[in-house]
């Protein structure tokens, strides 16, 4: 949400400063006089402004742009460029791509894409506030997670065919809970192996285990492995 309040001779001349400073028409504001104009003694002494209050409301993709390129800019960056494509992924989803200068993507980043992942968990706040629905906005730059998607799928084959060989359980290094997610749909429609996820976050991990081995775990002991509480996999949490 957008607010600004302009003064003016007039009401009018007040709405119409408040809507150039916002750049939006008359249609897309709400408008609320705080303050009539008033006439000074003879015209010419102790009169007073009209005051208004403008605002816009914003949707929560104008709200996530609007968010992430003054986030950019107080994090120091040069010329950012933001891009919505709402068509990647849903009508209820939206990508943000970041553009800026290569040697300003590893700050906007972050080791393993830990900033990255703030930035995104801070739009989907602050761009869902108040909304009637909500979008779930997911942050790119420079095509990084496209290219930690398929790195993840790398590990997780390689992970696959070592657990095969060795006929052993083979852990994988704490993941987030999208890449933990990439790990088991990579490895869904294999017959020779299972995947499961344990450990508490941030330590959270996938295992990845042969058949054989996954079907001797006893009952009791996979519904504890299993059980999101004591920090296992479920279908509905990677």
């Amino acid at each position: 949400m957008k607010r600004v309040v302009a003064t003016g001779r007039t009401v009018d001349e007040a709405v119409t400063s408040a809507l150039v400073k916002l750049g939006v028409t008359r249609d897309e504001a709400q408008v609320r006089v705080l303050q009539e104009p008033t006439k000074g003694f003879l015209g010419l002494f102790g009169g007073r402004d009209a005051q208004v209050e403008v605002v816009v409301q914003e949707t929560p993709e104008q709200a996530a742009r609007s968010f992430v390129l003054e986030l950019l800019r107080h994090m120091g960056v040069t010329a950012p460029e933001v891009r919505l494509n709402s068509s990647a992924l849903s009508a209820r989803e939206c990508v943000i791509e970041i553009h800026c200068a290569e040697s300003e993507l590893s700050m906007i980043i972050g080791r393993k894409g830990v900033t990255l992942d703030a930035i995104q968990y801070l739009v989907n706040v602050v761009a869902n506030r108040g909304q009637s629905e909500q979008v779930r906005f997911v942050v790119d730059a420079g095509q990084y997670r496209r290219r930690r998607e398929e790195q993840v799928r790398r590990i997780a084959e390689r992970a696959a065919m070592r657990a095969v060989r060795t006929g052993k359980p083979v852990p994988l290094e704490p993941m987030t809970a999208a890449e933990r997610k990439w790990v088991h749909v990579a490895l869904q429609n294999r017959s020779d192996v299972r995947t499961w996820s344990e450990g508490v976050e941030p330590n959270r991990k996938v295992i990845v285990s042969p058949v054989e081995v996954a079907s001797g775990v006893s009952e009791p002991a996979r519904r504890r492995r299993d059980d999101p509480r004591r920090g296992g996999w479920s279908r509905s949490k990677a």
